[in-house]
């Protein structure tokens, strides 16, 4: 669910920078969204409808829709190496350090 919302604002800031950055590229290249969830990454490449995931089908259709359009590339990040969790979590001090010298702060 959270990536549907990502990638609704990520488009958004996408289309804005190429705008800007008057992108030679009408579209500009493709969106990637870095993914710690696994079984969302495989729910959005498979096609099956899965009984037990009815109250989400929409999202994952808007998401399966945007991957298959080639306006969004997913791919899997592992949680360790996510630089987004300095803006969305309480770290431990060296954690903290270790973020914020990985994003050249």
């Amino acid at each position: 669910i959270a990536l549907s919302l990502a990638i609704q604002e990520g488009k958004w800031i996408h289309r804005l920078l190429c705008e800007i950055l008057a992108a030679a590229n009408e579209t500009g290249p493709e969106l990637m969204i870095r993914e710690d969830n696994q079984s969302c990454i495989k729910m959005t490449k498979n096609p099956v409808n899965h009984g037990r995931a009815k109250h989400i089908d929409i999202k994952y259709h808007h998401i399966r829709d945007e991957v298959k359009r080639g306006e969004v590339k997913l791919e899997y990040c592992e949680t360790s190496v996510m630089l987004a969790d300095i803006m969305t979590k309480a770290l431990a001090g060296p954690r903290h350090t270790e973020l914020t010298a990985a994003l050249g702060i």
